[in-house]
C-alpha cells in the first residue's frame, strides 16, 4: 500500500466530523439495556459459540442440558450476591440471541474450562525506564479461533467502574481490561512458580468474570489483590482441572503486580525490574525491550507485541494500554489488535461508545484474513500515536479536561474507520 494512500486516509479520518453515527454503540444504561444491545449485535456469535464449544461438546460426552444448568448453580448464587447485573445482562442477551437463558448462563460460567491455550503472554516495563515515566501494559491472548470483541463498558449500575476490555463476541466478560481508575489487568494460564497445590474446585466464578469484577470494583493493584484474596477465601474461585490463574496488574502509580492463585492459596509479588514478562522472559521480545538503552517509548513497547516469539498463530487478540496517571478516566488509551498480529485501533477512555465493528467481531474477521506487514502496521500506528498526542495537546487537556459532548467518541470512531478502510483496501 502506498504512503500517499495512507496519508490521504489520515487527512480524511483523523479529524472527526461531529454528529450522531449508528456505527458508534454505547454499552451504557441498565443491565438489561446493555444486555439487549449486546444480544442484538452479537446474537449470531452467541449461537455459534454455544453450539460449537459448549452444547456439542456436552452432547459428545453424554452431558444433558439439565446437568449443564446444574453446573452453573454456584455461579448464579454468587452472582446474585456480588453482581446481580451480570445475570440480568445474560438473560437479556439470551433473549435477543434466541437461546435458553439458563443454558446461556451456564455457557458463560463454564465454557472456558475447556478452551485454555497455554501461550497467553502479558508484559510491562517499569515506569522508571519509560519515556516521560509513562505507564504501559500489554497482553496477547491465545485461544481457539473465534470472533473477538473490544468495547467500552459504562454501566449506570451504582458503584461500577467504566472500563475498556477485550472478550469473545459471545460473552460480555474480560480477557484483558483497563478501567477509569487507571488499573489494567489480565488473567493468564499459570506459570511454573505457582502457589502450593490445593484441591481442585470446579464450581464458582472463573477468572474471566473475576477479572470483570476487578475491572468494575478495583482502583489499584492492591485492591485487585484484595478481591482475589477475598474470592479465594470464600471459595468463589473455580479453576477446574487447571485450577490456577496467573494475573498481571499495572496501575496509574506505576505499580506492577504479579499474582498467582488456586482454590486455596495465593502468592503475589511487586516488580520493579526494567522488564517483566508473565512467561517467556528469555524470549526475543523480552530481549529487545531489555536491550533498549534510552527510555522505552510507546512504539518500542507496543511493537514488541508482534514479535514472533510471543505473537503466535493462536494469538487471537492483543491490547496495549497507556495509563494516564493524572486523568485515567479520559486520557487512558487502549490499543486493540484483533488478532494480535494485526494493526491496532486506539480507543480513548473518555469515549462513551465503541465503534460497532469492534464489538460485533467484524474487525477481527476482516483482519484475520490478512497476513499483513509489521512494517506497515508500525508506520500507521506511529502516525496514529503522534496524532493522539496532538489531539490531547490541542484540546488543552494537559491542564484542563473538557466535557464537550461526543469529543472523544468521534475521535475513537475516526481512528476505527481509518483502520477498517486500510484493512478493506488490503482485501481488494
Amino acid at each position: 500500500m502506498s504512503k500517499i494512500f495512507i496519508t490521504s486516509l489520515l487527512i480524511v479520518f483523523l479529524f472527526p466530523v461531529y454528529g450522531e453515527n449508528p456505527d458508534l454503540i454505547r454499552l451504557s444504561g441498565s443491565a438489561s439495556e446493555i444486555g439487549n444491545i449486546w444480544g442484538m449485535i452479537n446474537g449470531q456469535a452467541v449461537k455459534e459459540d454455544m453450539d460449537k464449544y459448549f452444547l456439542n461438546k456436552a452432547s459428545e460426552n453424554g452431558i444433558t442440558t439439565e446437568e449443564l444448568i446444574e453446573r452453573s448453580s454456584k455461579f448464579v448464587s454468587i452472582a446474585e450476591e456480588i453482581a446481580p447485573h451480570w445475570l440480568a445482562e445474560a438473560r437479556t442477551i439470551a433473549d435477543q440471541a434466541g437461546v435458553s437463558r439458563e443454558l446461556y448462563i451456564s455457557f458463560i460460567a463454564n465454557v472456558y474450562r475447556n478452551l485454555f491455550v497455554h501461550e497467553c503472554t502479558s508484559y510491562a516495563v517499569s515506569h522508571k525506564y519509560t519515556d516521560k515515566s509513562a505507564v504501559y501494559f500489554h497482553k496477547n491472548r491465545d485461544n481457539v479461533e473465534k470472533a473477538q470483541a473490544a468495547f467500552i463498558y459504562n454501566s449506570k449500575v451504582h458503584g461500577i467502574n467504566k472500563f475498556i476490555a477485550v472478550s469473545d463476541a459471545s460473552a460480555l466478560c474480560c480477557m484483558m481490561m483497563v478501567n477509569e481508575k487507571g488499573l489494567a489487568g489480565s488473567a493468564d494460564f499459570p506459570g511454573s512458580n505457582g502457589p502450593e497445590k490445593a484441591p481442585k474446585n470446579y464450581r464458582g466464578i472463573m477468572n474471566t468474570f473475576m477479572l470483570r469484577y476487578i475491572a468494575e470494583k478495583a482502583s489499584d493493584c492492591n485492591e485487585a489483590l484484595q478481591i482475589i484474596e477475598d474470592f479465594t477465601k470464600k471459595g468463589y474461585y473455580a479453576g477446574g482441572d487447571v485450577d490456577e490463574t496467573h494475573w498481571l496488574f499495572v496501575d496509574k502509580n506505576g505499580t506492577i503486580l504479579e499474582v498467582s492463585n488456586n482454590s486455596k492459596n495465593i502468592i503475589s509479588r511487586e516488580h520493579s525490574e526494567k522488564v517483566y514478562f508473565s512467561r517467556l522472559e528469555n524470549s526475543e521480545a523480552a530481549r529487545r525491550l531489555n536491550e533498549i538503552k534510552t527510555p522505552v517509548t510507546f512504539e518500542e513497547f507496543h511493537f514488541v507485541s508482534r514479535d514472533p516469539s510471543i505473537c503466535l498463530k493462536s494469538s487471537i487478540s492483543g491490547m496495549t494500554v497507556e495509563i494516564h496517571p493524572e486523568h485515567p478516566d479520559q486520557l487512558t488509551c487502549a490499543w486493540i489488535s484483533l488478532p494480535a498480529r494485526s494493526v491496532s485501533i486506539p480507543i480513548l477512555m473518555g469515549g462513551e461508545g465503541t465503534p460497532k465493528e469492534l464489538i460485533n467481531g467484524n474487525a477481527y474477521k476482516l483482519a484475520n484474513n490478512l497476513s499483513g506487514s509489521s512494517d506497515l502496521w508500525e508506520s500507521i500506528e506511529e502516525n496514529l500515536h503522534q496524532h493522539k498526542e496532538l489531539f490531547i495537546s490541542n484540546a488543552g487537556l494537559k491542564n484542563q479536561i473538557i466535557n464537550r459532548e461526543n469529543y472523544f467518541d468521534l475521535w475513537n470512531l475516526g481512528q476505527s474507520k481509518l483502520i477498517l478502510k486500510i484493512l478493506q483496501k488490503l482485501q481488494d
